[in-house]
């Protein structure tokens, strides 16, 4: 007797397809560098230290605007600001307190008066690119974006958001007469920082910058300084945000255009003790992609070797990124490393048929096949 199954072959299980893996940025001055350049806006320099091909910057042209007293003995390709404003902030005296609040004032004016200049307030292509990037559903089924993360006061995020999603999420709740707010749906851009554009209350007033946007010492920032505390709301509330987003929903952290230097001690804390968290939870700790130029990525893995997994750009492997460690000369692209890293990511994707057979959205195929 046989229960009529012999001969018959076991059911095949399809064999299950991994996760997609979770993508978060942290975002840098480097960042908004990087558009301002990839619009051919030449010798606009926003990052705050001198650069050759960049011209001086944002520190020196602050200076230049002090009593000579103030400008350093030595010129060092721009003083620290950020130690000079906490100096002066700290020192008990009236006179400096006032000179500290001066400078963040000169900060605002030459961000917002470069930005108008390079004509990248309303039109940030690179961050418009890349949410479109990530809302593509084949690519979704490989990597997901879980949340943006920026130590940047510009808003330009914002914009793309508001752009690519017709609503903007940046973790708390504000009202605009410029943006829309949504909180579901929609990717977290959390400006660690705050921003020019934010105005205290309770929703917060959220606006977009722009040439004619004045100065306010109501604007809810943490301007530049060496301490960035966020005891107080919506600081503290955006930082438990951020370290949610890095210890629960994080397989891959791309770092973009930012330094992390001291003066960034809160990022570092944040980076650090997310990976523990990770580890304590028997959960791989998530990976470290510094897309930078591969000198400053090589930089950051020698002084922040407290870091775990950290990939300098030549050594990312979702693109032909190997000429940048072959300290060969850059090409015009390669000298862009967010545009260059961006084009890279999306002609990798398209080889490997993971972007859908469809067209690619505008924005996307400018970039595949564009040269600044």
């Amino acid at each position: 007797m046989t229960d009529g199954t012999a001969g018959v072959p076991e059911p095949q299980h399809a064999e299950q397809a991994p996760a997609p893996k979770k993508v978060v940025y942290l975002w840098g001055a480097g960042a908004t560098q990087a558009e301002v350049s990839y619009l051919g806006a030449a010798n606009i320099n926003i990052l705050m230290r001198d650069y050759d091909e960049l011209g001086v910057g944002v520190a020196t042209r602050i200076l230049g605007k002090l009593p000579a007293k103030w400008h350093p003995a030595t010129p060092d390709e721009g003083m620290d600001i950020e130690k000079l404003i906490s100096l002066l902030a700290g020192s008990g005296v009236d006179e400096y307190s006032k000179l500290a609040e001066r400078i963040r004032e000169l900060y605002f004016e030459d961000i917002r008066d470069r930005l108008t200049e390079a004509k990248v307030l309303t039109n940030p292509q690179l961050a418009i690119a890349l949410l479109n990037l990530h809302q593509n559903q084949e690519l979704n089924k490989h990597e997901l974006l879980s949340g943006i993360i920026t130590t940047n006061h510009d808003g330009l995020l914002q914009v793309a958001a508001q752009r690519v999603h017709g609503a903007v999420n940046i973790g708390v709740p504000f009202e605009s007469l410029d943006l829309k707010f949504n909180l579901n749906g929609i990717v977290p851009l959390l400006h660690l920082h705050g921003s020019f554009t934010w105005l205290f209350g309770l929703p917060l007033r959220v606006s977009s910058l722009h040439q004619g946007s004045a100065y306010s010492p109501k604007t809810t920032w943490i301007p530049p300084t060496i301490l960035k505390e966020s005891k107080n709301y919506p600081f503290n509330k955006l930082s438990g945000l951020a370290y949610e987003l890095l210890s629960k929903h994080c397989d891959v952290l791309r770092v973009v255009g930012s330094s992390l230097t001291q003066n960034d001690w809160n990022v570092l804390s944040m980076i650090f003790n997310a990976q523990r968290h990770m580890e304590f939870t028997n959960a791989p700790a998530f990976k470290v992609e510094l897309i930078m130029s591969h000198r400053g990525g090589i930089g950051i893995s020698g002084s922040c070797s407290y870091l775990k997994n950290l990939t300098p750009i030549g050594y990312l492997t979702d693109g032909e990124f190997a000429d940048y460690k072959e300290d060969k000369p850059l090409t015009i692209d390669m000298k862009n490393p967010l545009y260059y890293w961006l084009k890279q990511k999306i002609q990798f994707h398209q080889r490997r048929g993971e972007l859908g057979g469809d067209q690619l959205d505008t924005s996307l195929a400018k970039i595949a096949g564009d040269t600044p």
